[in-house]
């Protein structure tokens, strides 16, 4: 499952040398004597902050103005600066599914009666493609939105999918020549900084205590996820804000299923902000039972 989404990176700019986007690249010894001249001699075009990049916003019903992302021109001289040009990158949809599919989420295509384009640098088209225009003198560019409150649903999350499909004579970073995901999801009142206590039973290795810090995800209206236990991967907690009973979903792998523990329910606490959790899954030697307290910070 693909996971931080937040994270920066470093862009490779040649075989075995990495550069930080900048206005213009310096000249390097490579450029003047051949070598590695062939990538460092070339200007680059790219995404700065990674190829998923989440949205999450408190519940708002105003219009709210968001750069969705930025794309950057890593030009190798002043005059490749000084250089009219346009990069087109390309709609796919359809590879919001196929996230989907690999990842187990529920994104949609973000519908565009939530949202219009305000950014002047870059423009939709009428096929849903974007079109980043530098002027001379411009090496950063954001697509900006202005994305309407009213008519988010709580219930959904949604997400955008672009490729760079012509880069206008520049060379795509290795690091951006990938699907650049954008998520977009309104935060539910359960999503936050969370302590986890609790303990873990192992039927052969026995019991081990859980004390870590957790972040909890909205998932949904009334639904957020988080890792499960202290095993990483991902679990769906769903709160029945009738009964605050809580359905615990997810699994360690598709033959590991998180199952309730018989005879045990998990709750949600909303005097105390907590999450009160029994749930278990099957491995080796039998069960591995969890019982921990998610308590808001």
């Amino acid at each position: 499952m693909k996971k931080n989404i937040f994270n920066k990176y470093l862009l490779v700019a040649g075989i075995a040398s990495v550069a930080i986007f900048s206005g213009c690249r310096k000249e390097t010894a490579a450029d003047k004597v051949g070598g590695q001249a062939a990538n460092n001699g070339l200007s680059f075009i790219g995404f700065p902050d990674g190829l998923e990049q989440a949205h999450f916003f408190d519940p708002f019903t105003d219009i709210k103005t968001v750069d969705v992302f930025s794309i950057k021109r890593d030009a190798k001289s002043a005059a490749d600066l000084q250089k009219d040009q346009t990069v087109v990158l390309k709609s796919i949809p359809d590879a919001i599914t196929k996230y989907n599919d690999d990842n187990g989420t529920a994104y949609e295509l973000l519908p565009t009666s939530l949202y219009t384009v305000s950014s002047t640098k870059v423009t939709t088209t009428t096929s849903g493609n974007l079109n980043a225009k530098f002027a001379p003198g411009d090496f950063q560019n954001y697509f900006t939105i202005k994305l309407d409150g009213s008519k988010f649903d709580l219930s959904k999350k949604y997400a955008l999918a672009y490729v760079i499909s012509d880069a206008a004579g520049l060379t795509i970073h290795a690091a951006s020549k990938d699907t650049l995901y954008t998520f977009f999801a309104i935060k539910n009142k359960y999503d936050g900084a969370y302590h986890s206590t609790g303990t873990f039973h192992h039927p052969t290795a026995g019991d081990r205590a859980i004390d870590r810090d957790k972040t909890l995800t909205t998932a949904g209206a009334t639904a957020v996820s988080t890792e499960i236990g202290d095993i990483g991967g991902s679990m769906t907690l769903t709160v029945n804000e009738t009964t605050n009973v809580v359905t615990v979903s997810g699994n360690v792998s598709a033959s590991q299923p998180l199952i309730p523990v018989p005879g045990k329910t998990s709750t949600y606490d909303p005097a105390t902000k907590s999450f009160i959790l029994n749930y278990q899954y099957t491995g080796s030697g039998g069960f591995r039972v969890v019982e921990e307290t998610i308590k808001h910070k």
